[in-house]
């Protein structure tokens, strides 16, 4: 089992929010295992709890892109796994709810197992009323 540096792990999360926040889905899912799990362990009835794949994923992106605009991320506090390729990540992400015009206000924390350089797991804690 790899490691991960609190650099290593700062650099993903900055692709993360950037790639999310300019919609540059194709460099977004660069960042991802051919066979990523995707978790949303506090998703309402209405969204997927579980995503697996790529492509699932791209779904997903698809998705998102009718409900909500990001505009901004903090930037991540970033927290590492002793001897282990996982680390945590504690960000806030802003922008707008398309259904009513209000803003999005969010609060992740994501906990995140990268293997060769890709993320491989990756489950995001987050509010569901922000919606």
């Amino acid at each position: 089992m790899g490691t991960i540096s609190s650099a290593q792990a700062e650099t993903i999360m900055q692709l993360f929010t950037d790639r999310i926040k300019n919609k540059d889905y194709e460099g977004f899912l660069d960042l991802f295992d051919e066979d990523i799990v995707f978790e949303f362990p506090y998703a309402p009835e209405a969204l997927p709890q579980l995503l697996k794949g790529k492509r699932a994923l791209k779904q997903h992106l698809d998705m998102l892109d009718t409900l909500i605009e990001i505009r901004s991320f903090t930037k991540p506090v970033i927290h590492v796994s002793a001897d282990s390729p996982v680390f945590i990540a504690q960000y806030k992400g802003s922008g707008t709810v398309f259904a009513d015009g209000k803003p999005y206000e969010q609060k992740h924390i994501s906990v995140v197992e990268v293997k060769n350089g890709k993320i491989v797991r990756f489950q995001d804690y987050w509010n569901p009323l922000a919606l």
